[in-house]
């Protein structure tokens, strides 16, 4: 098994574009989530979580998955962006998707707000996977 390296630029860069990602994702589905979620804008301000607390745990969460992948791409083979997308998606679907996917099912959820929910994370995840397997670091 080969040596991991991670990037810390690398891993700050694509934190920063799956969490961006995020803004744009909700921001453009925001109608539907409200709906598929059950809850109105108002609801949700009125709930009494911070929206501090709310961003600080996303980003942080982002960060461990970045972390996650970063090494999940080093371990398992060469490092290019088409493969760090790859790796990505095959998690993605193997963790994220088929866990959301069971759940929704129980919880009698409209395939609607898996889409986006799921959507979010597999445009992230793919995002974060490309910038991960294919930053080079400059040699010495």
């Amino acid at each position: 098994m080969s040596a991991v390296r991670h990037h810390p630029l690398a891993i700050l860069v694509a934190t920063l574009c799956y969490f961006g990602l995020g803004a744009v994702w909700f921001t453009m589905f925001r109608n539907p989530w409200l709906e598929g979620i059950g809850r109105t804008m108002e609801q949700l301000q009125s709930s009494g979580v911070s929206p501090a607390l709310a961003y600080g745990i996303a980003l942080l969460m982002t960060l461990a998955l970045a972390l996650f992948l970063s090494w999940l791409i080093q371990v398992t083979g060469p490092l290019t962006a088409s493969r760090g997308a790859q790796v990505a998606i095959i998690l993605w679907f193997c963790v994220v998707f088929t866990t959301w996917a069971t759940e929704y099912a129980f919880e009698a959820r409209g395939v609607r707000i898996l889409a986006i929910n799921t959507g979010y994370s597999l445009v992230g995840m793919v995002l974060m996977g490309a910038v991960l397997g294919g930053w080079r670091r400059e040699q010495p």
